[in-house]
C-alpha cells in the first residue's frame, strides 16, 4: 500500500470490472483536462479487478484493497461466502482509512461497484467530502447507500431519486468526448483493415464478451455471407475467443469482410469505422454511443442487476439513438434480420446518429469537474465555519442590517458583546434601534465597512454580488449565511427551536413570554417585535435561547438545537422546496435530528404523522363547541375552548398513561383556535423546559400579543381597522374564522388581500379558493413583489378567479392600483364594519391611510 506522506487532490475509488474502471480513468482525465496535475491523483481498486491491467499503463498511482462483493443468492454457501466478505470489507476499510489519512485528499470520488465502498467509508470516518457519480439509469446498490451521505451526487440522466442529485452527464474518456466519427472514418477503416466502401456493423459483448451477441454474429455472418457490400467487426471477448466461428469462407471479395477480435483498446476507431454498433447496454457503452454519435441496436442483459441495462437502453432509444430488442421476445433469426434491415436503411442510420450524438451533448461537455470544486470549496468553507465560535469577542458585518431578521441578529450579537456594524440603505426606527444597542450603522455600502472584520453575514435577499461581501470575499474574511451566523449563536446556549409553516412568532413569543414569568432568564431571537418587550430579540447569558427555526432558506435544518415545537407542515417557499414532498421531508429530517424535548401538534396530518414516525411530545386543541369535555388523544389537550371578547379561555389537560389530569384552566387575550393551539404547544415546551402550569397560565393571561397579528389600529366613525400578516392560504382561513366571537357585533367582516412574490402567486393562487368563506366582501390587491420578478399573465386576479370559480355566490372585488383601492373602500366602509388588512408587503399601512382619509 502506497503510504507516502504527499497530499493529493483527489481519490477515485471503484473497480472491478471496466463498467466501472473506464468511468474512474475518464474523471482522471476530466480532472488533468481542467489542470490537475496527474500526480495529484489517486485511484483505489480491487486486487482482483481489471484495474490491475487498465490504471497501470495510465502511470496514475494505484492502491489495491482485498474486498469482494457479496452474494445476492439465498443459500448456507452465500451465507459462508457473506461472512467471509464482510471480514474482508473491514480490513479494507481499515488500510483505506490509513491510506487516505496518508493521501490527505480533498475529496473522493466513487464511481460505485463494491470496490467503492472501502474507501468511501474511510473518506465518512475521516470527515473527507465524497462526491457519488452515478452513471447507470438504475443505480446499483453501492450507489445509493452512498448517496446518503455524499456531499454531491452526480448523475447522467434525470430524474433521479438519489438524493443531492446535479446532471453532469456521464464519465466519457477524452478521446471519445473529442471524437468525429465521420472525419475520422477512413483512417479508421484503413488502421482496421477493412473495405472502405462497405456497410460496416460492430458487434461487441463489452470487455467480458457476450455468448449470445457471438452466436449472433456467427449466424449474421453465415446467412449474409454474400453480402459483399457488408462488413462485419466482431469482439468476442478473451473468453470466447475461440467459440462462434463462421464456418463459411470470407476470404474471397465478393463475400461479406469479416473481422474477428476478441478485444481492442481502440474503441475509438470502432465507433468511427462502423455505420452501426450492435452491443450490451453496459453504462459506460451507452454513454459512449451518445457521446460519439453512433446509432445501434441495443440488446440489453437480463441478468444486470435489476434489469439496469434495460432501462440504460431506453434512455438511448427514447432519445431516438438507438432500437431496443428484447432476448426473450424475438428468434435469433430475427434478430439478424432486424440488424441487416437497419444497415440497409441509410437514412434512418443518419438520422440515429444525429439524435444519439444530440442526447450525448450533456457528456461531451461535462459539469462534473464544477461539481467537485464547488464540493470542495464548500467543505473548506465548511470547516472554516464549524471552527467559528463566538466564544470570544468578534468583530461582524451585517448587510442589510435594517431587516426584521438581520436586525435581531445583529441586536443579539452586539449584546453578546460582539463588535458589530451593519449598513442598509436608509435610515429608520429600526436602525436607530439599532444604534441604542451599540451596532455601527453605515447608511449605503461601501468596501470599506468590512475591514479587519472576522466575519460578514446579510439577508439572503442582498445579492452575493454586492460590493461588501465581495470585499470581505477579495479579503479572505469569513462570508456567513443567515443559517450559519444563527447556528454560531445557537451553539451558546440551550437553543430551543419554533418551527413550522405557521404560528412560528407567537408561539415562540409564548414561550418566550412563560420562561420569563418562570424566572429562567431566556435569551430569545424572534421574527416579529413582542408587544409585551418591546422588541424581537435579546441576549440575556441565561442558558436557554428560544429561536424561530424559519424553513424558508432551509435554516431550519442548520440550526444545532436542544429542542423543538413544530406547530403544522404547510405548501409554502416552493422557490427553495420545488414539491410539498420535499417540504414534509425536510421537517421530518428536522425532527429527527434534534436530541431533546420535541413538541408537536398532532391537529396538523403532516405533523402527526412526523410525531408517529420519530416520537414526540403531542398536544392536540378540540373544535367542538363550548362546554365539551372530550379527551382527545394526545400528551396534552385542551378543550371547553370559549371565545368571548377577542379573548380565548380554554382547560389544559395531560394523558399520563391511562390517566387524564386536568391542568387548569388558561385565558389568552387573542382570537382563533390557531392561537389555542400556539398557546398550547408554547405551554407544553414550556413545562419540558422546568416551567410550572401556573407559571404558564399567568404569563399567556398576560400575553399581549406580537406585531401585525391581529393588531387593532382602533374604531373610527364606527368602523373598526385591523391589519395581520396572514398571507398564506390557511393563515387567512384561521385569521378570518376568528374574526367574529360571541360578543362581536360587526355588521360586516371587509377582508382586503394583498397576495405576495410573483413566484409564490404562479403555484399556489388556487389555493385562495376557500380561504375568504368567513368574509362578507373580499378585496383583491395586486401581487406586492417582494424582490421576484413579474411572470407574465400572474396578477392578484389569479386569487379573485380561484374566489370566484370555487363560491359563485361570494363578493369579490378586484383592485390593482392602491390609490383605486383606497377610494373604493372609502366609499364602501360603513360604521359597524370590520375591514382587516392582510399580506406581509405594504399593505400594512392600509388602516393608517385609510384612517388618515377619514379624518
Amino acid at each position: 500500500m502506497d503510504n507516502s506522506n504527499q497530499s493529493v487532490f483527489a481519490v477515485i475509488t471503484g473497480g472491478g470490472t471496466s463498467g466501472h474502471v473506464i468511468p474512474a480513468l475518464s474523471i482522471a482525465e476530466l480532472l488533468v483536462d481542467a489542470n490537475i496535475p496527474q500526480n495529484q491523483i489517486h485511484m483505489v481498486g480491487t486486487i482482483n479487478g481489471v484495474e490491475t491491467k487498465l490504471v497501470p499503463p495510465t502511470r496514475i498511482s494505484l492502491t489495491l484493497l482485498d474486498v469482494r462483493g457479496f452474494s445476492r443468492k439465498l443459500s448456507l454457501g452465500s451465507l459462508k461466502t457473506n461472512l467471509q466478505a464482510l471480514v474482508m470489507l473491514r480490513r479494507a476499510i481499515k488500510n483505506a482509512v490509513v491510506l487516505l489519512e496518508s493521501l490527505k485528499p480533498a475529496v473522493v470520488i466513487s464511481v460505485g461497484g463494491y470496490g467503492s465502498v472501502p474507501a468511501t467509508r474511510a473518506a465518512g470516518q475521516l470527515k473527507i467530502p465524497v462526491v457519488t457519480v452515478s452513471y447507470d439509469r438504475l443505480p446499483g446498490r453501492a450507489t445509493k447507500l452512498q448517496a446518503r451521505a455524499a456531499a454531491a451526487t452526480a448523475v447522467a440522466y434525470l430524474p433521479t431519486k438519489l438524493p443531492n442529485a446535479t446532471l453532469t452527464g456521464a464519465p466519457v474518456r477524452r478521446l471519445m468526448r473529442n471524437l468525429d466519427i465521420a472525419a475520422t472514418r477512413d483512417a479508421a477503416r484503413e488502421r482496421l483493415g477493412l473495405p472502405k466502401n462497405r456497410k460496416v456493423v460492430a458487434v461487441t459483448g463489452g470487455s467480458l464478451g457476450s455468448a449470445l451477441l457471438n452466436s449472433l454474429t456467427r449466424e449474421l455472418v453465415e446467412k449474409y455471407h454474400h453480402r459483399s457490400d457488408l462488413s462485419i467487426i466482431h469482439l468476442t471477448g478473451e473468453r470466447y475467443k475461440n467459440s462462434d466461428i463462421p464456418k463459411h469462407d470470407m476470404t474471397k471479395s465478393d463475400n461479406i469482410f469479416y473481422l474477428r477480435m476478441s478485444a481492442t483498446d481502440a474503441m475509438q476507431d470502432i465507433y468511427s469505422a462502423s455505420d452501426l454498433v450492435v452491443s450490451r447496454a453496459g453504462a459506460s457503452t451507452i454513454a459512449e454511443l451518445a457521446t460519439v454519435g453512433r446509432a445501434s441496436v441495443l440488446i440489453p442483459w437480463k441478468q444486470a442487476a435489476e434489469n439496469h441495462q434495460y432501462f440504460n437502453a431506453k434512455w438511448l432509444a427514447d432519445s431516438g439513438g438507438a432500437i431496443v430488442i428484447d432476448e426473450d421476445a424475438v428468434s435469433q433469426q430475427q434478430m439478424c434480420d432486424a440488424v441487416i434491415e437497419l444497415i440497409d436503411d441509410s437514412e434512418k442510420i443518419l438520422e440515429m446518429n444525429q439524435c444519439a450524438r444530440a442526447a450525448g451533448g450533456v457528456n461531451r461537455n461535462s459539469r462534473l469537474v464544477q461539481l467537485i470544486s464547488t464540493v470542495i470549496n464548500d467543505n473548506s468553507k465548511l470547516k472554516m465555519v464549524n471552527e467559528f465560535k463566538l466564544d470570544r469577542r468578534r468583530k461582524i458585518h451585517v448587510v442589510g442590517v435594517g431587516g426584521p431578521g438581520m436586525s435581531a441578529i445583529a441586536t443579539v450579537l452586539a449584546e453578546m458583546g460582539h463588535e458589530v456594524s451593519g449598513s442598509d440603505i436608509q435610515d429608520g426606527e429600526i436602525i436607530e434601534r439599532l444604534r441604542t444597542v451599540g451596532v455601527k450603522i453605515n447608511i449605503g455600502h461601501s468596501v470599506d465597512v468590512v475591514r479587519n472584520c472576522d466575519a460578514v453575514t446579510g439577508s439572503p435577499a442582498i445579492p452575493k454580488s454586492n460590493i461588501e461581501y465581495q470585499s470581505a470575499k477579495n479579503s479572505n474574511i469569513l462570508v456567513l449565511s443567515r443559517a450559519e451566523i444563527l447556528s454560531a449563536i445557537c451553539s451558546q446556549a440551550r437553543s430551543i427551536g419554533v418551527a413550522g409553516t405557521h404560528g412560528k412568532t407567537t408561539t415562540s413569543s409564548m414561550l418566550t413570554a412563560i420562561l420569563i414569568e418562570a424566572k429562567l432568564n431566556p435569551s430569545y431571537l424572534i421574527g416579529g417585535d413582542v408587544n409585551d418587550f418591546g422588541r424581537g430579540a435579546s441576549w440575556t447569558g441565561g442558558e436557554l435561547f428560544v429561536v424561530e427555526a424559519d424553513e424558508s432558506d432551509s435554516t431550519h435544518i442548520q440550526l444545532p438545537l436542544s429542542g423543538t415545537i413544530l406547530t403544522n407542515v404547510d405548501i409554502d417557499h416552493l422557490d427553495n422546496f420545488q414539491t410539498f414532498d420535499a417540504i414534509r421531508e425536510s421537517f421530518s429530517d428536522f425532527i429527527r435530528k434534534i436530541d431533546g424535548p420535541r413538541v408537536l401538534c398532532i391537529d396538523d396530518p403532516f405533523c402527526a404523522e412526523i410525531a408517529r414516525q420519530h416520537g414526540a411530545t403531542s398536544y392536540s386543541a378540540s373544535t367542538n363547541k363550548p362546554g365539551s369535555t372530550e379527551i382527545l388523544n394526545a400528551d396534552f389537550f385542551a378543550n371547553n375552548v370559549q371565545f368571548n371578547n377577542g379573548s380565548a379561555q380554554f382547560t389544559v389537560s395531560q394523558n399520563i398513561e391511562n390517566q387524564t389530569v386536568r391542568l387548569g384552566v388558561v385565558n389568552i387575550k387573542l382570537r382563533g383556535i390557531h392561537n389555542v393551539r400556539n398557546a398550547l404547544g408554547a405551554l407544553v415546551m414550556a413545562i419540558e423546559l422546568g416551567a410550572s402550569f401556573a407559571q404558564a397560565q399567568t404569563a399567556l393571561a398576560k400575553f399581549g400579543g406580537v406585531a401585525r397579528r391581529f393588531d387593532n389600529h382602533g374604531t373610527h366613525d364606527g368602523i373598526t381597522y385591523v391589519d395581520d400578516y396572514a398571507h398564506l392560504p390557511n393563515e387567512i382561513s384561521a385569521v378570518l374564522a376568528g374574526a367574529r366571537d360571541q360578543s362581536d357585533s360587526w355588521s360586516r367582516v371587509i377582508a382586503v388581500f394583498q397576495p405576495n412574490r410573483f413566484n409564490r402567486m404562479s403555484v399556489i393562487s388556487h389555493l385562495y379558493a376557500d380561504s375568504f368563506k368567513d368574509a362578507d366582501l373580499v378585496v383583491v390587491t395586486d401581487i406586492y413583489a417582494s424582490g421576484t420578478a413579474a411572470i407574465a399573465g400572474v396578477t392578484g386576479e389569479l386569487v379573485v378567479d380561484a374566489i370566484r370559480t370555487a363560491h359563485p355566490k361570494q363578493k369579490v372585488i378586484y383592485q390593482p392600483k392602491r390609490s383605486d383601492l383606497i377610494e373604493f373602500l372609502d366609499n364602501e366602509l360603513k360604521s359597524g364594519d370590520l375591514c382587516i388588512s392582510m399580506g406581509c408587503g405594504d399593505i400594512a399601512a392600509l388602516p393608517s391611510e385609510l384612517i388618515s382619509r377619514k379624518s
